[in-house]
């Protein structure tokens, strides 16, 4: 009989924290490991609402781009409000990188000032898309899986890309002006596109190059 394959270690760390019932207020599952974030998000939902958490009334889930601030301002207007059946609200708020200029601020007021009535749960590929202020409110889980044809390939474009938006988030942090967030926005768009077959990569690296 094949052996069972380790569980993942911050899977296990997330069931101890519901058995033991210490949960933080927002979760952000950030990584390449799409199925083990999933699994994350369902540990999470059945918790607080059931097996039928997706046609839950007090499960609302948000995954446009770009996030709007309409939806933040519901999620606001909802984490006031008790759940109808369930243990809490739960706001699931798939890739948070696609949050908009004008969504930002209301999603940081968001986290700054949390509901004992809900609890929120955002994913993202790379949590350095995110602004320091918003992704600093959130417990953190990084959910990894090795990409053998990446590693071997050795996707430059990709490198240089995480390091420019590094630089970028930076600049925003110290700067808030027009200029460095136009920057950041850009870069956060070449990394929306890069997996695209159809994208001819090395266009892609030289816009990269124009606005670094």
């Amino acid at each position: 009989m094949p052996e069972k394959p380790p569980e993942n270690s911050k899977l296990s760390l997330l069931k101890r924290q519901i058995k033991c019932g210490m949960l933080p207020q927002a979760y952000l599952f950030y990584g390449n490991d799409e199925k083990a974030k999933d699994e994350a998000v369902h540990l999470l939902s059945i918790h607080f609402l059931g097996e039928n958490y997706a046609h839950s009334p007090d499960f609302f889930k948000i995954e446009e781009d770009p996030i709007t601030i309409e939806e933040v301002r519901l999620l606001k207007m909802k984490s006031s409000q008790s759940s109808v059946s369930g243990k809490k609200n739960v706001f699931l708020i798939k890739n948070i990188e696609n949050l908009s200029r004008e969504a930002s601020p209301a999603m940081l007021k968001l986290l700054e000032e949390p509901s004992i009535s809900s609890i929120i749960i955002a994913t993202t590929k790379n949590k350095s898309f995110l602004l320091g202020t918003i992704k600093s409110r959130f417990s953190s889980f990084r959910f990894w899986t090795p990409e053998p044809e990446l590693e071997k390939s050795g996707d430059e474009l990709e490198t240089k890309l995480i390091k420019s938006l590094a630089r970028a988030e930076i600049a925003v942090r110290k700067n808030p002006n027009s200029g460095n967030i136009l920057k950041f926005e850009k870069t956060l768009g070449i990394y929306k596109i890069i997996n695209d077959p159809t994208i001819n990569k090395r266009l892609l690296g030289e816009y990269l190059n124009l606005i670094s």
